[in-house]
């Protein structure tokens, strides 16, 4: 959690945390980017060389404390010997916090909706200015190169050299993309504004071949807001590019061969009109003007899920609440 959804707090204890991560759960698993899979943590407020997430259950079933579990970031153990039994990539969560000390959360999903950007070769840019931190470039992660010897091939993230390449992928050593750390360190305070931008990532987001994607922020109430406007920046793409194709005619140019026959040599297929993505001003001017408004959509969220009779949040409440 952070400062900014208790302007009462002088700083973030593990209460307002653990109720936090739960009530992000939710939301992720109520707006369909978690389903049985996929995961949320966030960096204890306390100590930075440890973060908490669910042990290993679906997201929407997380309702205590109990079902928590602190982890050092080094290794990705549990910090309790007798925890819970966790989730088995929780090296994507450690290897990013690792990496870059200025990142507090991290959500992990295998949305179907992002789904076909992992696979298609077809880029996810920014398209909508709710998504300006997506930029003009995500990069997608390819795990089948950095397999351990004698290691599963199962695209899962299972270890910390895994972990550790796909961090990487957030911070390229040379990058022609947009660079997402130029506004991130202009954040207010109360939502984790970072004044040291040489330590964030490049990009806010990830995608993973045939896997899903992942994505990073300062504070949890800003991942959840990246994740749901991954979900939708993909869902705005997808139906542009199927309307585009159904709607616009297509022509054939090229130079015709008469000697070969009235063949047309060096054929490209032309379609009318083109699909508009943000340009990279715009998307960093269209982040920029809604990372203000973060924690009011996070109202939102978990009022949704604060009524909904399928999530329990038995999380203690806080006292200046």
């Amino acid at each position: 959690m952070t400062t900014g959804y208790f302007p009462k707090r002088e700083k973030v204890g593990l209460e307002d945390l653990f109720k936090g991560l739960v009530i992000a759960s939710h939301i992720l698993h109520y707006h369909g980017v978690l389903d049985a899979y996929g995961h949320i943590s966030v960096r204890s407020p306390d100590n930075a060389k440890t973060f908490w997430m669910p042990c290993n259950i679906a997201p929407a079933l997380v309702s205590s404390p109990d079902d928590l579990v602190e982890y050092n970031v080094e290794d990705a153990t549990a910090v309790e010997r007798d925890a819970k039994k966790g989730y088995l990539e929780r090296h994507i969560h450690s290897e990013i916090y690792k990496r870059f000390p200025n990142v507090n959360a991290v959500v992990h999903s295998h949305c179907p909706e992002v789904l076909p950007y992992c696979i298609s070769g077809v880029p996810l840019k920014a398209s909508i200015h709710m998504a300006g931190f997506l930029g003009s470039s995500v990069p997608v992660w390819d795990a089948s190169s950095h397999y351990a010897s004698g290691s599963k091939h199962d695209l899962l993230v299972r270890d910390s050299q895994l972990g550790a390449s796909l961090s990487a992928a957030f911070k390229p050593a040379t990058s022609t993309g947009f660079i997402y750390s130029k506004f991130r360190s202009a954040l207010p305070a109360q939502i984790g504004g970072s004044q040291e931008p040489d330590k964030e990532p490049n990009y806010a987001v990830v995608l993973m071949q045939g896997h899903g994607f992942t994505t990073h922020a300062h504070g949890i109430e800003e991942a959840v807001y990246q994740a749901i406007y991954t979900k939708q920046a993909a869902q705005a793409q997808t139906t542009a590019l199927t309307i585009q194709n159904a709607h616009s005619g297509h022509t054939l140019e090229g130079k015709i061969d008469v000697e070969g026959g009235g063949k047309i040599k060096s054929a490209k297929v032309k379609a009318e009109g083109n699909l508009k993505y943000l340009s990279d001003n715009e998307a960093h001017d269209a982040w920029e003007s809604n990372q203000g408004t973060v924690l009011r959509a996070w109202a939102l969220w978990c009022r949704e899920v604060e009524v909904h009779p399928l999530y329990k949040n038995d999380c203690p409440v806080c006292e200046d609440e």
